[in-house]
């Protein structure tokens, strides 16, 4: 996890875009920026987040940047981006909303599906993306199965989904990717099952998505042995009690579709 630092120290940065802050509450949730804060002005409330330009990750707030345009009817609006002064900033429309609950029964999961679906309508960006083929091919023989031409998400951790009153809002868009469409409900199906659902359900509401009635079978269940060998490697590395259950749930997907 990266370490969080004192938004204070950017102060001076955030408020030549937005003015003078108010008041300010960081954000404790989320893995990949090590500034994280909702800050309010007189004109506004906005979500900053960020990286030093140094840091190895700092290439995916570029690719925040770059595909938030395209993703707009269902994330949160980028109001202005700093570069510069040994720090990548990007600061977004706030949303007041919550972190999913994907637990059976939520009445947040219709929320998400429709979410996604409109996600599986948007047309490829014009912009450099990962490929499916590249980002999981330390753990498959058969990366080529998970070739396409979809935009994916990918990281559907919870704190990754605000869900309102009547919407579910997809955030944290650090690792766009370009595959095969099915992988974004593929990847869900591990936090269902992380989160109670069976394989089964769990695969019920991923055929919500009319990617998964047409992947192939073959593809999907290679893709459900990477994700158990990709998450088995985190877990050892991390250690972390909800990364042991992520491995868990993945290698139970697996025995289910084997």
């Amino acid at each position: 996890m990266i370490q969080r630092v004192n938004w204070e120290d950017l102060r001076h940065l955030i408020e030549q875009h937005t003015g003078p802050v108010c008041h300010a509450q960081p954000v404790s949730q989320g893995r990949n920026s090590e500034v994280a804060v909702i800050i309010r002005t007189d004109t506004g409330t906005t979500f900053v987040k960020g990286l030093r330009e140094d840091h190895p990750r700092a290439w995916t707030q570029e690719r925040e940047r770059l595909v938030n345009p395209y993703v707009r009817p269902i994330a949160p609006e980028l109001l202005w981006s700093h570069q510069g002064d040994g720090w990548s900033l990007l600061g977004f429309e706030y949303i007041a909303g919550r972190s999913i609950d994907y637990a059976p029964g939520s009445a947040d999961l219709p929320k998400l599906t429709e979410s996604m679906q409109r996600l599986q309508r948007i047309e490829l960006p014009p912009i450099e993306l990962k490929r499916a083929e590249q980002r999981w091919a330390a753990y498959t023989d058969r990366p080529e199965l998970f070739a396409g031409n979809a935009l994916l998400h990918t990281e559907w951790t919870p704190s990754n989904v605000l869900v309102t009153d009547d919407s579910a809002w997809i955030i944290d868009w650090a690792w766009p990717t370009r595959g095969a469409a099915w992988i974004d409900p593929a990847c869900w199906v591990v936090w269902l099952i992380a989160s109670g659902h069976t394989p089964a359900e769990a695969e019920t509401w991923a055929a919500r998505m009319p990617s998964w009635s047409s992947a192939p079978h073959q593809a999907v269940t290679e893709f459900s042995h990477t994700q158990t060998a990709m998450w088995r490697g985190i877990a050892d590395d991390n250690g972390e009690p909800w990364t042991r259950d992520m491995a868990e749930a993945a290698h139970r997907w697996t025995e289910h579709r084997t």
